[in-house]
């Protein structure tokens, strides 16, 4: 009853603040303390364990630490709601002193997120039922890492850094005014850090823990999320350039509407059950509500636009080959987001009319290894809705990302003249087929055991042209971020843009090459074992690792989740540096809850929990052992075994232990690394008054 009157005051006050502009001041601060109490109250009973709320009963355990206790605040549906209703009222009180639109949209994009909050209450009492069936649940395991506390917030953030400035951008399409190029270039540019700041940090997440152990496997949540990154690097590119009644003075505006459209759609996609995914939720979630925003999104951004094509043409703007080059990178990036778009689409027209795909993924054939075989026909059966070739996407990825190399190389390169750049890029193409022709550097990292190995000849060509296209995009890059020549009193633009803006170009090719590197010319092989004998001996991983298991220890805890059952010890064979070290664990003892009242990640029902993986806290798991180099990284994934139960059942039985190889991954965080700091660089540094020759 309180938390209903509370919210309902919340409504009251949004409204008043929309309707009457006199006191929309304390009108929104009303709003705001009210649901800073909210989540500072929610936030209190998930540090203290008070299991009699049902939120915290179902999320949160006593053997967390209290940075991830307090992370169950957006663990859910119902402290979703609130911490994102609380995040968009602290914008409102930002956004209020613009005038015309811009408070109102703020506004109006609050009241459906508050008013979600009266349906899905995190203040709701633990039941009879729910306490009989265990003092607490618990958050699923597969969360229970640093990087729960900082990915999925960086992901939210990002989705409002991209709704609070749709009134702006509405005003912009429609009246050919406003503030919106103000806000859009300190929010957008923020949105783009601190997405690729959230997409970085689940990459390294799914890369040490997730069942598939890859950096990236177009998971429909993470499809979504990239058109969401497109779709926002699209209209950056343009920006600067923008004019309300000139250059993409229709363009712009509306592609902002539709990112914001976009970024509740992935909310929408996390929610909807119809694809299998690891991030979604299943059971009683916001699915209308947010397909609601959506829909009023999409409206607006094409009832807009009709109106400004009414409004007629703007000042006609002279094409140069700055403006040719900016007009590719949009229109390029737009056309990448629409492809994802197309197959999310496509995805889900095959799941509602239950036509499953011509093929299932890769993987199974690692899966069926370690696997028994009804785990592997119920992932087969799920998948069918949404399959990826991702031997088929790098194969047309490798192409493409090469013509981006060498125009962007052609664009970067800090030559005054035309033909002088020309020139030199085609040297730079000449000297790509050289390299792929004759000396084809990258076999070196090919050993024919790799995921996709069945194919992957057939890009070595092109994967050796990129290599050199990388090269020159990297080094044209470097050159324009470097203060060649006599900067003319440009000084400024080169500290705040040019140079920040060379680096994150920068950073982002080296990455995305060392991504197709790694994902094209990795290598699985499998390592038989005996175990009980294999404890407490070295077993050889490559020419320099070895790892150690120790024997099992009884854990007879009977409130422990998760029961960590042995030691295990990476090392070089060479000396005794320890690479990595943790425990294994094999057990989640929770029985499954009713699934109306819950994520479906509680049960993860990607994650065979048979693979042992690391924990460097017994009560807490699980990752691959990793080793980390810069040619190359290594996973080992420890099999299931049937440890003895100390009732004599230890008889020798032969496991598989699987080794994964990924060349250049470590060069995939340096690159995104270098792109990112370059990118908070600009975003706190740039001005939209510096100018320059783009």
């Amino acid at each position: 009853m309180i938390f209903t009157t509370v919210i309902l005051l919340c409504l009251f006050s949004l409204a008043g603040a929309l309707g009457v502009p006199k006191y929309r001041r304390p009108l929104l601060w009303g709003s705001f303390l009210l649901l800073s109490a909210l989540v500072i109250t929610l936030l209190y009973h998930l540090s203290l364990d008070h299991f009699s709320y049902a939120y915290v009963w179902l999320y949160s355990a006593p053997d967390l630490p209290l940075y991830l206790k307090l992370a169950t605040l957006w663990g859910g549906e119902e402290g979703t709601l609130l911490f994102l209703s609380f995040l968009l009222s602290a914008f409102s009180l930002r956004l209020m002193r613009y005038p015309g639109w811009v408070g109102p949209g703020v506004i109006l994009m609050t009241i459906p997120f508050v008013i979600g909050l009266l349906i899905w209450s995190p203040f709701e009492m633990t039941t009879a039922a729910q306490l009989a069936h265990a003092p607490y649940q618990g958050m699923n395991a597969h969360l229970t890492k640093f990087w729960m506390a900082i990915h999925p917030p960086l992901i939210f953030v990002t989705y409002l850094l991209l709704l609070v400035p749709v009134g702006a951008a509405a005003e912009a399409l429609v009246k050919g005014k406003g503030p919106w190029k103000e806000i859009a270039l300190r929010y957008s540019r923020w949105a783009w850090v601190v997405l690729s700041a959230g997409l970085i940090s689940g990459m390294w997440w799914a890369y040490e823990d997730f069942f598939y152990g890859q950096i990236w496997h177009w998971d429909p949540v993470q499809t979504a999320s990239f058109v969401v990154w497109c779709w926002l690097t699209a209209y950056l590119h343009g920006l600067r350039a923008y004019q309300p009644r000139g250059a993409y003075g229709r363009s712009l505006p509306f592609l902002a509407l539709l990112t914001a459209a976009a970024a509740v759609g992935s909310m929408l996609v996390t929610r909807n059950g119809e694809l299998m995914s690891s991030h979604r939720y299943l059971g009683q979630t916001s699915v209308m509500l947010l397909a609601f925003i959506t829909g009023a999104l999409l409206i607006v951004a094409f009832a807009a636009l009709a109106i400004s094509v009414r409004r007629g043409a703007g000042n006609p703007v002279r094409m140069t080959e700055g403006r040719l080059m900016i007009q590719l990178a949009i229109w390029g990036f737009f056309v990448f987001g629409l492809i994802g778009v197309y197959f999310l689409g496509e995805a889900y027209l095959r799941a509602l009319l239950d036509v499953p795909k011509d093929k299932p993924p890769i993987f199974f054939a690692l899966i069926a290894n370690v696997s028994s075989a009804d785990f592997v026909n119920m992932l087969k059966t799920q998948h069918e809705k949404w399959t990826v070739d991702n031997f088929g996407v790098n194969e047309v990825l490798v192409p493409i990302v090469f013509l981006i190399a060498v125009f962007g190389g052609h664009r970067f390169l800090p030559l005054r003249h035309f033909r002088h750049r020309l020139g030199v890029s085609l040297m730079a193409v000449v000297i790509s087929f050289l390299l792929a022709q004759y000396i084809q550097p990258l076999q070196i990292f090919y050993d024919g055991t790799g995921v996709t190995s069945g194919a992957t000849r057939r890009n070595f060509y092109l994967l050796n042209m990129l290599l050199g296209g990388t090269v020159y995009f990297s080094l044209s890059s470097l050159l324009y971020a470097l203060p060649i020549g006599r900067l003319q009193g440009r000084e400024k633009a080169w500290l705040n843009y040019i140079a920040p803006v060379g680096l994150i170009h920068m950073g982002v090719m080296i990455g995305l090459f060392a991504a197709l590197c790694a994902t094209i010319l990795d290598s699985n092989s499998v390592r038989k074992i005996t175990f009980p004998a294999a404890y407490d001996q070295p077993i050889t991983i490559s020419d320099h690792l070895s790892l150690q298991i120790s024997r099992p220890v009884d854990s007879t805890d009977s409130l422990s989740r998760f029961r960590a059952v042995t030691g295990v010890t990476l090392r070089l064979r060479d000396g005794d540096r320890i690479v990595d070290q943790g425990q294994t664990l094999y057990e989640d003892a929770r029985k499954p809850v009713a699934a109306d009242i819950g994520p479906i990640r509680q049960y993860c029902e990607a994650v065979d929990y048979r693979f042992a993986r690391m924990s460097r806290d017994r009560d807490h798991m699980l990752n691959p052992y990793i080793y980390r180099g810069l040619g190359y990284d290594l996973q080992v994934w420890l099999p299931a075994v049937n440890y003895p139960d100390g009732k004599g059942n230890d008889l020798p039985i032969e496991y598989n232990m699987v080794i994964k190889k990924f060349p250049m991954m470590m060069w995939l965080w340096i690159g995104l690394g270098l792109s990112l700091l370059a990118g908070a660089y600009y975003a706190i540094f740039s001005r939209k008054s510096v100018t320059t020759n783009s």
